[in-house]
Parts: structure tokens; sequence; C-alpha cells
């Protein structure tokens, strides 16, 4: 690959910026709304919720809900109650696993082939250096671009899985074969979509106590010209352990999602909200926090896919890691929400799930970021971002979002939430710009689209002459006599 390959189009950073630039004041009063909310919460959950609802999610022909929610309980209710759905074992597997995945968008899998014992694929089968690999299909970025190293110095990746309804809509509506441009449809009541994060296993790091861990295959990477990324379909099979769940689900009322996320409980630090202070730490280790470093010291990126000059981190192609690690830590436990029904939905969620003894008693909600009921609408909803979340406003997920977390983001706003990307004008921004639609809140539009989608690769710096000619002389063998 090129220079030329080290610079890239209009990142999702700065269409992240630009939409929430456009963000119209908040629908209703998050203050007001959160008030009333904690009022109610010795009435949370409500009636036989974990005895009785929650049970209905863990049977084999159970759907995810899609009951409109009333009250900020309910909301977390409904995330919670997709988690159980999407964490059920099915035949060995959690169900999420025998979703469809964004990879399938343009080359369908058939069942029977989805493996030979192996149901992750981190890798797209389509994979190629020249086709502008997507964050969503077995990626080794984050959303914004950015690179989690993970403690043994391989990548934290990422899978996305879709229902059949939400699959449909989707690959109705992707970009690369005209069905943005041309169709008017958005996503149904029921559709839903959970993204996965995994830490890869070996190299000195063992899966965190108490979590769920698979066999995946993921790609081989290649250092092309600075540019490191998948080798076409190359791939290898390693243990990996699921560190966060995004769940998402559209309910009645509610066409822009319910947007709640999962993390396994010793993924990082979970300070209180609000409280994040760059001089402080905690003296305990973590999966991806290190004993007594600073606050400040963490959630910073060194490798990323764009040509900023933060990009000081090293790659090595024979042991497939990079250098350095990130240190993590999730800036605000609940996200923001002031309701104080986030921990109560958990402590009831985790009981009953403890009862099922299921591995996923040891995944935690950070809770869920929605608009007010009926309010996600065109036009108006082209300007819709994370000034009107409710609820959980500064929701994050510190292995999915690690470094736009609030109040570290670097977007310069009050609030940051999954609306920040996932809105209505998340295409609008890219050349050439697309029409805002309320389907384009789904990034698998983009899958095959390079221009649209986030490329699946970081950049390394490249070696000064004299250092490349060096390491060359160094590297040549010496001639047999």
């Amino acid at each position: 690959m090129k220079n030329s390959a080290r610079s890239t189009q209009l990142g999702f950073s700065t269409m992240i910026g630009l939409s929430l630039a456009l963000a119209a004041p908040a629908i209703y009063a998050q203050s007001a709304s959160a008030s009333a909310s904690a009022s109610a919460a010795a009435s949370c959950p409500t009636k036989d919720w974990a005895s009785k609802v929650l049970p209905t999610f863990s049977q084999p022909k159970a759907l995810v809900p899609v009951k409109a929610p009333q009250s900020f309980c309910e909301f977390h209710q409904t995330t919670y109650e997709s988690f159980v759905w999407a964490t059920t074992m099915i035949n060995g597997v959690p169900r999420f696993l025998t979703l469809k995945t964004s990879d399938e968008l343009l080359t369908p899998l058939p069942k029977a082939k989805k493996a030979n014992g192996i149901t992750l694929n981190l890798a797209s089968r389509n994979h190629k250096p020249s086709a502008g690999q997507s964050e969503g299909a077995g990626a080794i970025v984050e959303a914004d671009g950015n690179m989690l190293v993970g403690p043994n110095g391989y990548p934290i990746y990422a899978s996305v899985h879709m229902n059949d309804s939400y699959f449909k809509t989707a690959q109705n509506n992707l970009i690369a074969n005209g069905g943005y441009q041309k169709n008017t449809d958005n996503f149904k009541v029921g559709a839903a979509v959970f993204k996965a994060t995994w830490l890869r296993l070996g190299n000195g790091v063992s899966a965190p106590a108490g979590s769920f861990v698979t066999t995946a295959n993921v790609p081989v990477l290649v250092n092309n010209n600075g540019v490191v990324q998948p080798n076409g379909e190359q791939t290898t099979q390693v243990q990996v352990a699921l560190l966060g769940l995004h769940v998402v689900e559209l309910t009645k009322e509610h066409p822009e999602f319910l947007w709640g996320t999962f993390e396994q409980k010793l993924n990082a630090p979970m300070l209180p909200d609000g409280t994040f202070n760059p001089a402080n730490s905690n003296p305990n280790n973590f999966t991806l926090y290190t004993a007594n470093t600073l606050y400040g010291q963490s959630n910073i990126p060194s490798l990323s896919n764009s040509s900023a000059p933060q990009n000081s981190g090293t790659f090595n192609a024979t042991t497939q890691t990079f250098s350095p690690i990130v240190n993590v830590v999730q800036n605000n436990a609940t996200g923001g929400d002031t309701s104080g029904t986030v921990p109560i939905v958990n402590s009831a969620g985790q009981q009953y799930l403890t009862s099922q003894k299921s591995v996923f008693a040891n995944y935690v909600m950070i809770g869920t970021v929605w608009f007010a009921p009926n309010a996600f609408v065109m036009p108006a909803a082209t300007s819709m971002g994370a000034a009107q979340g409710v609820g959980s406003v500064n929701l994050a997920n510190s292995t999915a979002e690690t470094f736009a977390q609030a109040p570290q983001n670097m977007f310069g706003q009050p609030v940051n939430n999954c609306f920040s990307c996932h809105n209505t004008n998340s295409y609008t921004f890219n050349k050439p710009a697309l029409s805002a639609r309320l389907v384009a809140t789904s990034h698998t539009l983009a899958q095959g689209a390079p221009t649209y989608a986030v490329p699946n690769q970081v950049l390394v710096p490249l070696p000064s002459p004299s250092s490349a000619s060096a390491s060359a002389s160094a590297s040549t063998p010496a001639p047999k006599k």
C-alpha cells in the first residue's frame, strides 16, 4: 500500500462533532424526568419482574422485548430483558452468537457452514486490504478509529450480531448496493442488534474470573507500509473472553432504539458518575487496568487509523502484538443516569442469572439511553444527537468507547452517548454526502462501502530511511560458506 493510504477520509470523530454541533435543545429536562423517576425508585423493579418476567426471555423461542417502557426503571428493565434474551444458551452457545453478523450482509453464509464448531468469526471472509474493511466486521479498532490494546498487546476485538428483523432491514438499505439511496423504510419494532468486545487470551493473559470464554477465528494482521490491517482472509484460532456487550432494541414508541451496554465486572475501575479526577488512582489490578495508574494516564489512545500525531504505537508482525498497552477506566458507572434505578435493576437481574447458574451474572449493566416517546421522526430528527438523550446521557462502554467517555470525551460537549454517532446524520458528512434518514442510526449499512465505513486498520510510524537501512542490514542472513 502506498504512503497515500496513511491519510484518511473525513473521520467519524469529525462527523460526531458536527452532529453534536447541530443538536437542538433537549426535548425535555433531564433533571425533571430524573427527579420523577428517582421518587419512584422505591417501586423498582416492577412487581414480579425478576421472578416472572425475566424467565420468559430465557425460553428458546422467546423474542426481544417490544413493549414501550414508561419509567426510568422500565427502560433499564427492558435493556436487561434483552441481555437475558441475548445470553441465553442455545445448543451450548449464547443466543447472540447464533445470529447473523455484519460480514454476511454482502456474502450470506449458510448456517451449516457457520463454523466447524467455531461460532465466532472475528475476521470477515471478504477482508481485502483495498476493500475498506468495516469496524463492525471483526474490528480491531473502535468506532472512533482508535485501537484499545489489551494487557498482552493484542487488540480488543469487536463483533456485531443482528436478529432477523434487523438484518433484513440493514441488508435492504446497504450503501454499497444503492439500497440506502433508493429506499425509504426503517427498522421495525422488534429489531435488535448486539455488539460484543473480546479479549484475546494467551501471551501471559488468562480469562478474567467469571467471564464467558469461547473459540474464535481472528484475523492475521500485516504491516503494509505503515498501515496495519487484516491480511486478506488469513485467520488463526484463539480463545477469547467476552468483555462487553451493547444491547440495542427497537420497542414501540421508540424508533431511535433503546441503547444499553454491559461490562464484565473486572474490566476496570468503575467510577461513580461525574467523579473522574485525573489525579486519582485505584490500588487494585483489573483486566484492563494496572494498579495505581493515574486516571489521567488512562483511556489514552496511541494507535489510530487517523494520521494524528499521537500515533506513537508499534506493531510486531511476528507476535501480532502492539505497544503500548492502554489502561482503562469506566468514567461513569451508570452513564450519568440520575434516577438511581440502574443499580436496583442490576441487582435483581444478577440475582436471577445467578439462580440460573449463568456466567453472565458476572456482567454489569452500565445503563440505557433513549429519546422521548415518538420523538424520532423526520425531518426534525435530522438534528437529533447526544443532547436529546434521556437516561444514561453519558453512556459508554469502557471497552467499546474507551476514548470518547465524558467528561474526558474529545468532542467538547457536556454529554456524550450512543446518539453522538448513531443518528440520522451518520452519512451526511461523507463524500458524496447521503441524505439524512432514520435508518442511518445503523453503521452496518456502510458494510462494503469504503468511503462510509470506519477503516479496520491502524497506522504505525514508518522508520526513517537510515534506521530502515540499518534494520535491513542487521536482518540479512550472512552468506553460507
